[in-house]
């Protein structure tokens, strides 16, 4: 065997051994509370089954996952949209400018939907605006 083709070959194994050392692309830690929840913000305007209209803000992200615990999450399912309860005038009032552009808030409450008032993957039912930088 060359010297040049040990190397090639050394190489390729120094690489595949780097490589397998590395979490999986997928794999990321469970979303928790105070964690930043980064995505663009739009609003969803349905109706419970109930008949009452319903308007929810969303952030819609990259996917992440939920801590195994919820038993409203399927498991290994990544979360993309995110219910942020705005209950108040001025929290509407608050995510108004944002609507259709990218946005950051530290979700400080949040939970996998469970009911049809639940608009979304999760609930967020107390979260702060993270101002721009």
């Amino acid at each position: 065997m060359s010297l040049r083709l040990h190397s090639a070959r050394l190489a390729l194994a120094v690489g595949l051994a780097a490589l397998s050392t590395c979490p999986p692309a997928g794999a990321q830690a469970p979303i928790k509370s105070g964690d930043i929840l980064t995505g663009t913000l739009r609003l969803v305007a349905t109706r419970h089954p109930n008949g009452t209209r319903i308007e929810a803000y969303q952030i819609v992200s990259a996917p992440r996952a939920m801590p195994a615990a919820d038993e409203f999450c399927e498991s290994g399912k990544g979360v993309t949209a995110f219910h942020l309860f705005a209950m108040t005038d001025a929290a509407r009032k608050q995510l108004k400018p944002y609507l259709g552009k990218p946005i950051k808030v530290k979700a400080v409450t949040l939970f996998c939907s469970h009911t049809a008032w639940h608009i979304g993957d999760v609930g967020v039912s107390e979260w702060t605006l993270v101002p721009k930088q």
